[in-house]
């Protein structure tokens, strides 16, 4: 049974940062790094993936934040809050989607195809998600419901910056509330182990021909039914009686479209690896 006390920031003196933060940054940086050598790999412009990452950036942050506020505006006091991303309070979900909505921004100006970039970087992504998810587990963050399993996480103590709301039906305590020693499941580490295994599914599907866009797509398809079955272990808000959070409802929409593209993908001739994602002129 894994388990430890929790640090919420960490640094010297004064000069303090969230481990939170940290692995999201190491994460970004080490998913980037393996889509600019992919693509110097397949002869695509590497500036352009760069480029490409560093708009994806911002798109992740007001996507990030943006998905958290809807899906949570009742802790919120004013508009003004909403804007205050360094108090906490971001959604993968919503940062993967404006991150790729940013891509596509970039590649419509420029002139690339976006599915190829996509299908570039679908591994680095899985591989970002997996070690940005450290940070989580450093900080505590995303602790759903108690567990008896060995696979369980127990809370040794410190500070939950993000604690998950307090239920007496959930959490066998006096006030409802986690506490030390209470053992529950940690699903930012079944997210970041996830995300390995379909790191190893990608690269495996890329060794081989496939239609333009399949790599991507089944990226977003195996991690949308990972959330879908994880966040049944979260402690969060459901929505419109369904019993279902913001996360699983948008990972439903996004895992149908997918089946769907991938079932016209089959249609499509496939190329081989180096030629689907082969430059495109600007």
């Amino acid at each position: 049974m894994l388990g430890w006390e929790v640090i919420p920031r960490i640094g010297f003196g004064d000069f303090t940062v969230s481990p939170h933060g940290v692995g999201i940054a190491i994460g970004y940086f080490i998913g980037t790094t393996l889509l600019v050598r992919r693509a110097r790999a397949r002869g695509f412009d590497e500036d352009h993936a760069w480029n490409a990452a560093a708009l994806a950036v911002i798109g992740a942050i007001i996507g990030a934040r943006f998905a958290y506020v809807v899906g949570h505006t009742d802790r919120f006091q004013s508009p003004i809050e909403w804007l205050q991303v360094y108090r906490g309070g971001i959604s993968l979900v919503g940062g993967l989607l404006g991150g790729f909505g940013a891509g596509y921004i970039y590649c419509r100006i420029k002139g690339l195809d976006f599915l190829k970039l996509a299908d570039l970087g679908a591994p680095g992504i899985a591989l970002g998600t997996a070690v940005g998810r450290i940070g989580d587990l450093v900080i505590g963050d995303h602790l759903g419901k108690p567990t008896d399993g060995w696979w369980g996480w127990q809370y040794q103590g410190g500070e939950l910056i993000s604690s998950p709301p307090c239920d007496p039906q959930v959490y066998p305590t006096a006030n409802g509330c986690i506490e030390p020693g209470m053992v529950v499941h940690q699903t930012a580490l079944y997210d970041s182990l996830w995300s390995l295994v379909i790191l190893a599914i990608l690269l495996k599907i890329d060794a081989k021909p496939r239609a333009k866009g399949v790599l991507v797509t089944v990226w977003a398809a195996l991690y949308s039914s990972g959330r879908i079955v994880t966040d049944f272990l979260r402690i969060d808000k459901t929505w419109f009686g369904t019993g279902l959070t913001g996360s699983q409802l948008t990972a439903i929409a996004v895992l149908l479209i997918c089946v769907i593209a991938l079932l016209r993908l089959r249609t499509k001739s496939p190329a081989e690896p180096g030629e689907t994602t082969a430059p495109v002129d600007d």
